[in-house]
């Protein structure tokens, strides 16, 4: 696939906000399509109809910390809006979360995923 990489870059990302996949989940799906189309318009073909077919995925611990990472957040202010409460512990818990020793949940992934497609509540940190 000969294309702009910009060009990519737009297409691929509409996808990636309409799952909440994070960047290296869509790099991995543009992987599998990529030796399959030539033109941009292929490129939209192939993502629309992996939209259709997409599955819910579960996050792993890297996707979750990749999560946070995008957002510029810190485990204690990314934890709380995962649904952890807030407490001493907060950090260990989403560190345990990131490190594997916590399986990631359905209601995490879902919300984390929320958060990617640009779901924003109303105790949404604010960067100073």
């Amino acid at each position: 696939m000969n294309l702009d990489p910009k060009s990519i870059d737009r297409t691929v990302r509409v996808t990636r906000y309409k799952l909440g996949y994070t960047p290296s989940e869509m790099a991995e799906v543009l992987d599998n399509i990529a030796p399959t189309v030539n033109t941009l318009a292929e490129l939209r073909t192939a993502l629309v109809a992996f939209e259709k077919n997409a599955q819910f995925k579960l996050m792993t611990a890297e996707t979750i910390r990749e999560t946070r990472i995008l957002f510029g957040f810190t485990a204690a202010q990314f934890g709380p809006l995962l649904g952890f409460k807030t407490s001493a512990t907060i950090r260990s818990t989403v560190s345990a979360l990131e490190g594997g020793r916590i399986a990631v949940s359905e209601p995490v992934t879902r919300l984390a995923r929320a958060y990617i497609s640009g779901y924003r509540p109303p105790d949404w940190p604010h960067k100073s």
